[in-house]
């Protein structure tokens, strides 16, 4: 069994944050075999095993933020703190005190996060990332803002990850949605992923990816697999991106 700080490459993140100037990202997903996240009518629980949901949380507690974009947010209304004690390996002090909790970080250009969402409760630091002309003050001391700039779509994730630099954050767990995925993809932002593939079969729905700015087959990401292990019913890959 994979040691968390295996699983979300901490001997990596040094490298990473001297060469880029950037903190170290994870990007995690779950999905059918045919690389479903969601039924066609949006329903997505339960795709993976309970057994990947709760590493899910310890993979949370591995990283020092947990991001989403806007999508996510409004789809599902995650909490996305650190949760549960069905995981051996999770340090329970992080679930009971919101202080030790990563921080949540929701990437929303427009500022479309309402101010109840449940990512605004106080189980756990939140930071809403939001373009320097959008109107956040429903937000104002409810939770932290930042300000960036527009990118050609959506928002500048490289000022995104500086800020989260700035904020002592070196290490991000990416949960997505696909579409945020896409752009960090499509900007070589991902430095591993770890997916969790359930033997199941949708046929139709939303995909685990979307735009990452790959045209044509000699333009793939390849992967290296660092790890293919069983979790629960599902299988769970972890790789890194072939430099």
């Amino acid at each position: 069994m994979l040691s968390v700080d295996d699983l979300v490459g901490r001997n990596e993140w040094d490298d990473v944050i001297t060469r880029y100037g950037r903190p170290f990202v994870v990007y995690k997903f779950a999905a059918t075999l045919d690389g479903r996240i969601a039924a066609e009518d949006g329903t997505s629980q339960w795709i993976t095993s309970a057994e990947s949901r709760a590493e899910v949380h310890l993979l949370r507690a591995g990283c020092h933020a947990t991001v989403v974009g806007s999508g996510t947010q409004q789809a599902d209304n995650p909490n996305l703190a650190v949760r549960g004690n069905d995981d051996p390996r999770l340090d329970l002090s992080i679930v009971e005190d919101p202080k030790k909790q990563p921080l949540r970080v929701i990437v929303d250009s427009n500022a479309r996060t309402p101010a109840d969402a449940k990512v605004c409760n106080d189980a756990a630091p939140t930071l809403v990332v939001v373009a320097e002309d959008a109107d956040a003050s429903h937000l104002e001391n409810v939770v932290d803002v930042l300000r960036v700039k527009r990118a050609d779509k959506g928002l500048d994730l490289p000022a995104v990850l500086r800020g989260l630099l700035e904020r002592d954050v070196r290490a991000v767990f990416l949960e997505g949605g696909p579409t945020l995925a896409g752009s960090f993809i499509a900007q070589k932002l991902v430095d591993r992923v770890v997916n969790y593939v359930a033997p199941a079969l949708l046929g139709s729905g939303k995909s685990g990816l979307e735009d990452a700015g790959i045209r044509t087959i000699t333009d793939i990401l390849r992967l290296e697999l660092v790890d293919v292990a069983r979790s629960g019913s599902d299988v769970r890959l972890v790789a890194r991106p072939m430099r």
